[in-house]
């Protein structure tokens, strides 16, 4: 029904302005918002329209049997309200006694409520939620403010038993006013966005109870002098200020604000396009016409002002058509129209897709065939239109490419129209910043990337069959084709597919994304390179289902997580997915070894690991794919699952599937617990305090942190390996030895002894020599078989030196000196006894120093007796000498005592970085040389 009433003028300041024709203004709107008010209840059942009588009066008195009720205390109060009698009765079924009573109030906490957004539009059905703007007295105390809040969410729960899903916002008009951020809209953000949200308001809103706004007063041909035209009505006293509530007017809107409610809008489109793109389009337009838009919400007031309106012509989703149309037209961009008609259908009528009234329904098509015979809509889009309920995901992904650069040509749009630099605007705007990152999260592509289809919400037949076709070429990679008929797939054609990709797993990974995974499906390989059984391929469907559920669904509205770095969630491991093993292969015997280790398997240390497909999740919510080959591969990957997660670490970051026969399970485990062990000594983030070695193929693998992140070498031989490990180190630093790594050695049983700032001496005594180790006190390790040697002599010896090196202040002080002896019992267990060390009193009779002489040259001096070393010969007097010391002349091994020579021949720069294995190689060097 349309209102005819004569048109209101209502003059600048200085001209005539009637206090009547305020009135009247006043009372038209009003009476439009009642309108609105009656279109809203006409879709909800009579127990959710008691949901909208009672609202005011909740808020206007405190009573015990009411919804909502906090306090009698709490902030309530609405200037110039009056419950009906309707409200008394819905309010007599909560308290039969309800009798209200009037009482006069010197100060209102609450000024005024609206509902806004789309529920006063066409679009609004029973189900849609209602956004209430709940106006507040800036004069409120932080705990009546809190009251208040915690009233309003109680409300929010007796709405919810209605079934209906509410909204409040406190809104403090006066802050507002000043720009200050106030979030008003679930679909808006305040900081982001505040013209245009106010635009939004003023073009949408239902007026519940209290103030007028007083942006109603100000005729539209004023709204330039919006600022001086309101002080003109309160100072003259036209309007009393505590009759109405200002938000402010529009005339002061940055062009910056178009960039960032594009970004929003961009943002919100990710999860729900069609209603979005709408909102963008009008954003376009109105940038296109700053500095001066021609705002909808101007439109609307005018009509009122005119006299000529109905809800229906003022509907806020066709007043945003109209002129999104009107605005394409002239840019002749009839894609672009054909996109945003089907974005208005489908608004229109997703909200009457799940109700059981006709009436409702048909009124609805006919309203939109108006629409389409008044805008000259092509004869058959409404019946393509119509037919969007049996989409199906080939429809949704053509639907998603033109979404996707739809989005991107609005963004483009936007910043040519503003000339502002998007990055500017990001740096000074954390929202900003956050949406941004959502978004590149959301539609940048790349090669590892699976994308997440905008309109994959609309698929709404699934199909039963999918199959995935190994598509060859002569010189190119194969194409994964994905197709959802068989007589498609027997072409195999790349074109006619759903979906194509580098990879099999990339292909069931989008389809799982996008919703296509369902318990009964058909799913089906043509592959000639592949080898994976029919139920290994569903339960390889199955686990892709649940690890993306688990870690990719739910992230859509949570922007707080692009305040954080882009970090791994979790990663799932698919090993060797498709492939057989050669050693399994070999004459289809299984070939079995006492060295069972997956990575260096048996004699030939081969590694069972072929190739890793990493399918991992961000905290962005990105799903992405990763290859890697060989044992370089394995290392590489687990290396960047823990770089790259995102704290606090822990070992379901993840996760690994193989479906080799026989040794997928072990191979799985050697994962689980590789990564294990990278957690458990590297996860404290310590640099360089601790190294892990590990078997790999012929060679090993040495992990190490490194300014914070975890790397890895390869040792390609045993004797590099040892060459590792006599390394002196800046700092003490223990070493972890995987199992088969240096397996028929003491050595990995003995670094479970190590201990820092203590040297630690092991020997092993057999029939034919004593085996020395040394552990000094950073970890480092020396090694030497002594051939002819008594080990109590022997042991007695390294105590010397040591204890001399010590006592000269060689070594840093506090250092300890431990030795013990390597035993093995009948049963093949190892361990090191602490053995005492006994100096008899002949021990120090003669003392062996190497020493420099002034030309650089060194000298050994046996007791006080000097000998120079100019070459090999040099040494045969020394021997000849201390073989005079010896009884009986006896020929055993010579040993230093003693060394006392600049640093830059033992190795280092510095004394202070000087340690035991510098001493102790010197010394072995030396040793050597002397026994020839």
């Amino acid at each position: 029904m349309t209102n005819r009433f004569l048109p209101i003028h209502l003059g600048a300041p200085g001209e005539e302005i009637s206090k009547k024709d305020l009135y009247a203004v006043a009372q038209r709107f009003k009476h439009f918002n009642q309108l609105r008010l009656q279109h809203v209840q006409s879709f909800l059942q009579p127990r959710q329209q008691d949901f909208l009588k009672l609202l005011p009066l909740l808020f206007h008195q405190n009573h015990p049997l009411l919804p909502g009720f906090v306090s009698l205390e709490g902030p309530a109060g609405i200037p110039d309200y009056t419950p009906n009698k309707q409200t008394t009765d819905v309010a007599k079924q909560f308290s039969k006694g309800f009798v209200y009573k009037r009482k006069a109030l010197r100060h209102y906490p609450i000024q005024a409520i609206f509902l806004m957004g789309s529920v006063g539009s066409m679009a609004f059905s029973k189900n849609s939620d209602i956004d209430i703007w709940l106006c507040h007295s800036s004069t409120l105390a932080p705990d009546e403010l809190n009251e208040l809040r915690q009233k309003a969410q109680e409300v929010e729960k007796w709405a919810a038993s209605l079934k209906i899903e509410a909204h409040f916002f406190l809104v403090d008009a006066t802050q507002f006013l000043r720009g200050e951020n106030t979030p008003i809209s679930k679909e808006s953000s305040g900081e982001t966005q505040h013209y245009l949200l106010l635009e939004e308001f003023y073009r949408t809103s239902i007026y519940i109870a209290g103030r007028l706004p007083v942006w109603w007063l100000v005729p539209p041909q004023q709204e330039k002098y919006y600022k001086q035209y309101v002080a003109h009505l309160l100072e003259n006293r036209f309007v009393s200020e505590a009759d109405v509530i200002d938000f402010g007017g529009l005339q002061d809107m940055p062009m910056a604000e178009f960039v960032s409610a594009t970004l929003w809008h961009i943002y919100k489109s990710l999860t729900s396009p069609h209603k979005s793109l709408l909102k963008l389009l009008l954003m376009e337009s109105y940038a296109s016409e700053f500095p001066n838009p021609q705002w909808l919400c101007l439109s609307l007031k005018q009509a009122v002002y005119q006299g000529d309106f109905s809800v229906d012509s003022l509907d806020p989703y066709l007043l945003m058509y109209r002129k999104v149309d009107a605005y394409l037209r002239q840019a002749q961009s009839k894609r672009r129209l054909n996109l945003i008609r089907e974005c208005f259908y489908m608004k229109i009528m997703a909200a009457s897709e799940n109700l059981t009234e006709n009436r409702v329904r048909l009124q609805r098509e006919d309203y939109l065939h108006s629409v389409a015979n008044q805008w000259e809509w092509p004869d058959d889009l409404l019946d393509n239109l119509a037919s969007q309920k049996f989409w199906d995901i080939k429809k949704a992904s053509v639907e998603h490419v033109v979404i996707r650069d739809q989005l991107q040509q609005c963004l483009r749009m936007i910043l040519k129209f503003s000339g502002l630099p998007l990055d500017q605007a990001q740096r000074e705007n954390r929202d900003l910043k956050l949406i941004g990152r959502k978004l590149r999260a959301a539609l940048d592509l790349r090669p590892d990337k699976i994308e997440v289809l905008t309109t994959r919400t609309t698929v709404h037949a699934k199909p039963d069959l999918l199959v995935v076709v190994e598509v060859l070429a002569d010189d190119t990679a194969p194409r994964w084709c994905l197709y959802v008929d068989r007589i498609a797939s027997q072409k195999a054609s790349p074109e006619s597919a759903i979906k194509s990709g580098e990879s099999l797993l990339e292909v069931l990974c989008w389809a799982v994304v996008n919703g296509l995974y369902k318990k009964s499906l058909n799913l089906q390989l043509v592959t000639t390179t592949l080898k994976i059984a029919s139920n290994d391929l569903y339960q390889l469907f199955n686990e892709l289902n649940a690890f993306l559920n688990r870690y990719l669904s739910g992230r859509e509205n949570d922007l707080e997580v692009y305040g954080e770095p882009n970090r791994i969630s979790s990663s799932l491991l698919l090993i060797n997915l498709g492939e057989s093993l050669a050693i399994d292969a070999n004459n289809q015997q299984l070939v079995m070894s006492e060295r069972s280790d997956p990575l260096s398997y048996g004699d030939s240390r081969q590694c069972f690991i072929q190739s890793i497909q990493r399918l991992s999740v961000s905290s962005w919510g990105e799903a992405s794919l990763q290859r890697y080959i060989g044992i370089e591969g394995v290392f590489n990957c687990l290396v960047d699952v823990f770089n790259n997660s995102a704290g606090p670490l822990s070992a379901d970051k993840l996760q690994a599937l193989c479906y080799n026969p026989v040794r997928g399970r072990s191979i799985v485990l050697r994962i689980e617990a590789l990564f294990g062990n990278l957690l458990k000594f590297f996860a404290s983030g310590r640099d360089g305090l601790q190294r892990y070695i590990v078997a790999a193929e012929t060679g090993y693998g040495l992990f190490q942190l490194r300014n914070g992140s975890l790397g890895y070498y390869r040792l390609d031989t045993q004797n590099q390996l040892l060459q590792e490990l006599a390394k002196p180190n800046p700092q003490f630093s223990a070493v972890f030895f995987d199992a088969y790594v240096l397996d028929q050695t003491y050595i990995p049983s003995l670094y479970s002894h190590n201990l820092a700032d203590v040297i630690q001496v092991f020997y092993h005594a057999t029939s034919k020599h004593v085996g020395v180790y040394v552990l000094d006190e950073k970890g480092a390790l020396f090694v030497h078989q002594h051939s002819n040697a008594n080990p109590e002599h022997l042991i007695t010896h390294y105590s010397v030196f040591l204890g001399t090196l010590l006592a000269r202040a060689q070594l840093p002080d506090g250092l300890n000196v431990k030795f013990y002896e390597i035993q093995r019992n009948s049963a093949g267990v190892l361990s090191c006894q602490a053995v005492p060390v006994k100096l008899g009193a002949s021990v120090m009779d003669l003392r062996v120093r190497i020493a420099t002489e002034e030309t650089g040259a060194i000298a050994i001096y046996c007791n006080e007796e000097k000998f120079s070393v100019t070459n090999a010969d040099s040494f045969k007097p020394i021997r000849a000498h201390i073989l005079g010391y010896r009884k009986n002349h006896d020929d055993y091994p010579f040993h230093i005592t003693e060394i006392d020579v600049p640093c830059r021949l033992l190795g280092t720069e510095r004394n202070e970085q000087l340690q035991t294995t510098h001493f102790l190689n010197y010394k072995q060097k030396i040793e050597d040389k002397l026994n020839i």
